[in-house]
């Protein structure tokens, strides 16, 4: 059986693809660690080409990430964007590219996804868009590409795949309980009107913790809109009257929260002083009023890399069940400057 880049690995106790780099003098491996792969194949008469290679196993080093729509209506996504340089920082480390896309073509109607696989333009895929069907995800399974959802949660009628995101109820749940030991009894939670499960995740931690501490909590609690500054301000502006009688409210996204607190702003209803606002996310737009806005810390970084490292593993021919990991929101960033 002929020698391969997985033996070579194997035996200098490296990845494959930092093998790969070492053999192609590719930035990212010490000098020290590229002599001892280089030795290593030398010692075992392996003789590397990287275009036979790529020919043979029609590997393209490309992974294509697929992007919400949603990212292209709105003008300002810095969660997203945070999101996806993490992601192209771990690729790139496996000297990997990336394509990044939606779903669709929005002139054209044509699914962008199939188009990548069948003019093989990428060796797997990221799937950051929760509107994805299950046509496309019987295609991907047909085609035997690899891919991971990431950030999203899955449709549970897709079946087992491989899945990387937040557990939500808890970011929900931690909110309102950070807001009942602020002594906060009138609580209010001013959602995101959205089908995605991760919203309603978020709203049903709040309100459990609320009736966990025994606080009364019902329909009138909950208010729902967009998810843009300018929706948060409207929203603050048609619900005053119920935002008056509470004394702390959750928010789904930093963006909308910090258009909530503009609006009280305006009407002289001081943030914390008169109501606590606690958002969702912990973007640098939190810094951006004095105090900053507390913030449930969704942890951009750690979600991208865990996606590529189980996509990589893929990729590498794992053929582990499905895995699901969920990340639990472990910390709360309050600023009382």
């Amino acid at each position: 059986m002929p020698l391969t880049i997985k033996d070579i690995a194997r035996i200098a106790g490296v990845s494959h693809s930092t093998v790969s780099r070492g053999l192609n003098g590719k930035p990212g491996v010490s000098d020290e660690l590229r002599d001892k792969i280089k030795q290593i194949a030398s010692d075992l008469g392996f003789e590397f080409n990287a275009n036979a290679r790529s020919l043979s196993t029609a590997k393209t080093g490309t992974i294509g990430i697929i992007y919400d729509e949603e990212n292209y209506e709105s003008t300002l996504h810095i969660y997203s964007m945070g999101l996806l340089r993490y992601m192209r920082n771990s690729l790139e480390r496996e000297d990997l590219d990336a394509i990044i896309t939606f779903s669709k073509n929005r002139f054209t109607g044509y699914d962008n996804i199939e188009k990548l696989i069948n003019k093989r333009k990428v060796d797997g895929l990221i799937i950051i868009s929760s509107r994805i069907d299950i046509k496309t995800i019987h295609f991907l399974n047909d085609a035997k590409i690899p891919f991971v959802f990431s950030h999203q949660i899955p449709d549970e009628n897709f079946g087992d795949v491989d899945s990387v995101y937040c557990d939500h109820f808890n970011g929900g749940y931690i909110a309102g309980g950070h807001l009942i030991k602020q002594g906060c009894r009138k609580l209010l939670c001013i959602a995101r009107k959205d089908n995605r499960k991760e919203f309603q995740m978020r709203t049903a931690g709040f309100t459990s913790a609320a009736r966990d501490s025994g606080l009364e909590i019902d329909k009138q609690s909950v208010i729902t809109g967009g998810y843009t500054f300018i929706d948060g301000y409207n929203t603050a502006i048609a619900n005053l009257d119920r935002i008056k009688k509470s004394d702390g409210i959750f928010i789904h996204t930093d963006l909308k929260a910090l258009g909530v607190i503009s609006a009280l702003s305006e009407r002289d209803i001081s943030v914390p002083d008169d109501i606590c606002v606690i958002g969702y996310d912990d973007t640098e737009l939190c810094t951006f009023i004095k105090p900053s806005l507390t913030s449930i810390q969704q942890p951009s970084e750690k979600i991208a890399v865990q996606t590529c490292e189980r996509l990589i593993e893929l990729l590498n021919g794992s053929r582990e069940i499905k895995t699901k990991k969920i990340i639990h929101f472990t910390l709360i960033l309050v600023d009382t400057a």
